[in-house]
């Protein structure tokens, strides 16, 4: 086997793909163009721009309801193997992967000739493999170093082949070690409150606070935290990565977050472990100071502003007894809420209309998303000062 060869310089100008969750896709667009003024449309979840190293890093830092964040390779037609193959192969895989990098492959195939996942997956695997040996003068790949994993989906026979940059899953923003009986991800809570009339000014609660994801996230958006300023991504790890790019955005992401900001964010739950565990997840969130939670049954709930936003994921009632204790809260929920006409309410609940029922009022419009694969509804009950 020959010496390494000299490193290359890792390609400025990227194809960037982020990817999210069924539901999310409006939010993460907006997101995308307030961050690099590109509108993109959403394509099976992906939605992509052109960008530079510095815009794929930023995106990884910022972009709060993204999943993970791709760079895109090359995408071709493919209805065999061989021109799986061969495709891959033809790819610049030498500007991306360096030679000790440990390569590995996944995907998915849908309405394709090409049907088995992991055949594809072979296939990708020796066509890069191929690739970096005749471009490296090597017989094999010695892999030691650093991973770079491939994705790969062929859908109706177009294959799209990508990068990942993100490694672990963007919802992971290392805050929440510890979850509770329902954690919903701290992704898709942002996109909820993105979709909400939530405002850094404005009273925000949630009195089914769970561990406080909801009420975590809102605080860090109003005080400009990046989600992904306490972590590290793939790309962290990558030899021929220049670690300049995360530098200087990681500092830049510091430098905006706004500590002087006044906030009135607050949650509640009826369980005291649970308010135990919001307290630990906004502490290493660093918001301990800026939110404040309670032990508090939903009866006993009652806004202390005439105006304000409620963003909530009450118990859905899955199992008969559950369903009881659940169908309760809702009527209490909503008999406390009609006493205060000027406060928003976003609930994210269950695919079945038993909330509406019992909250007692029919909402102003709602959004099917999915919690985890748990599909549900959010609904929207707007306060008069919004309506009017």
């Amino acid at each position: 086997m020959k010496n390494f060869s000299p490193k290359r310089d890792f390609p400025d100008k990227l194809d960037i793909v982020a990817n999210c969750a069924s539901g999310v896709e409006t939010a993460l667009k907006k997101e995308i163009f307030r961050n690099f003024g590109v509108e993109s449309p959403a394509i099976n979840g992906l939605i992509s721009f052109k960008g530079n190293l510095n815009d794929l890093v930023k995106a990884n830092l910022n972009l709060r309801t993204a999943e993970r964040v791709y760079i895109k390779v090359g995408e071709f037609s493919a209805e065999s193997f061989d021109e799986l193959f061969d495709n891959v192969k033809a790819l610049g895989w030498e500007d991306f992967i360096s030679i000790d990098g440990k390569v590995t492959v996944n995907g998915k195939c849908v309405k394709s000739t090409l049907f088995s996942v992991s055949d594809c997956q072979k296939i990708v695997k020796k066509a890069v493999a191929d690739r970096l040996c005749a471009k490296y003068n090597y017989n094999r790949l010695p892999e030691t170093g650093a991973e770079y994993h491939i994705e790969f989906s062929i859908f109706k026979n177009l294959a799209t082949v990508m990068i990942d940059s993100s490694g672990v899953a963007l919802h992971k923003r290392r805050y929440r070690d510890k979850r509770g009986v329902t954690p919903i991800k701290e992704t898709l809570a942002s996109a909820i409150l993105f979709y909400s009339d939530f405002f850094r000014d404005r009273p925000f609660y949630d009195p089914f606070c769970g561990s406080g994801t909801f009420v975590i996230e809102a605080a860090r958006i109003a005080l400009n935290i990046a989600p992904g300023i306490n972590r590290k991504f793939a790309f962290n790890e990558w030899k021929n990565f220049d670690s300049k790019y995360y530098d200087r955005a990681l500092e830049e992401a510091k430098d905006n977050v706004k500590t002087g900001q006044k906030l009135d964010f607050c949650g509640s739950d009826i369980d005291s472990n649970a308010v135990k565990l919001s307290k630990y997840h906004a502490q290493n969130a660093g918001v301990k100071d800026k939110v404040k939670f309670f032990v508090k049954n939903v009866k006993d709930f009652r806004p202390q502003s005439n105006f304000g936003t409620v963003v909530t994921n009450p118990p859905y009632g899955v199992k008969a007894f559950d369903r009881k204790v659940a169908e309760e809260c809702y009527e209490s929920f909503g008999n406390i809420m009609r006493g205060f006409p000027y406060w928003s309410v976003f609930a994210i609940v269950g695919k079945d209309n038993a909330f509406e029922k019992f909250y007692g009022k029919k909402c102003d419009r709602e959004r099917k998303l999915y919690n985890s694969e748990l599909e549900c509804k959010l609904k929207y009950y707007y306060g008069k000062n919004v309506k009017e």
